[in-house]
């Protein structure tokens, strides 16, 4: 069963993927296969090194993610090409990863599921919200200014709209107790059909 995990920056997709992880689910993050892709020596890399210039390369010879996502994150011209540099291998990796758990229930966290058109092909789509404020209190405990976390809250679709289009919605606002639960009964649900 394949099931892709989404919600916006700071929702709590990694909190939730952990309490699923818990529950005996496997997990796959698209975004440590994105960090994979970027790593020295990855097509992908030499693609962005290009495309962005090498002063995104740290003396260690790896891609500033940083300085990268500062860069992204003023520009939808830059983040559209980033993503059209990356998105497609990412995309690759979790489908074979998928492909080698058949029969067992999978979960892919795709932060941009669908601002990148990979909505399609999932047997449940679960979508982490949270309320705005939340969001920019959890990004700037991450050390990012507040213009800084609206510029990445609103480089994404709204919660509303993603909300809508999800089979299901867990809430991230409180104690990390009730986003367990939440999570817990929606995987009950799923397995169970409904």
């Amino acid at each position: 069963m394949k099931i892709a995990l989404t919600g916006g920056i700071a929702c709590g997709k990694s909190m939730a993927a952990s309490y699923m992880l818990g529950h005996g689910v496997e997990v796959c993050e698209a975004d440590e296969l994105a960090r994979d892709a970027l790593a020295e020596g990855t097509q992908v890399y030499e693609a962005v090194v290009e495309r962005f210039g090498r002063e995104l390369v740290t003396e260690s010879g790896a891609i500033d993610r940083q300085a990268l996502a500062a860069r992204v994150f003023r520009s939808k011209e830059d983040r559209m090409a980033l993503n059209a540099l990356v998105h497609p291998g990412v995309e690759a990796a979790w489908k074979a990863w998928l492909e080698d758990r058949q029969g067992a229930m999978a979960v892919v966290v795709v932060p941009l599921l669908f601002e990148t058109g990979y909505a399609d092909g999932w047997d449940a789509v679960i979508c982490v919200c949270a309320l705005h404020a939340t969001r920019i209190a959890r990004l700037r405990e991450r050390g990012l200014t507040e213009a800084e976390a609206e510029a990445r809250i609103s480089a994404q679709w709204p919660e509303s709209e993603k909300a809508a289009r999800a089979d299901y919605v867990l809430w991230n606002d409180g104690a990390a107790e009730c986003l367990e639960a939440q999570v817990a009964r929606v995987l009950d649900s799923i397995k169970r059909g409904q």
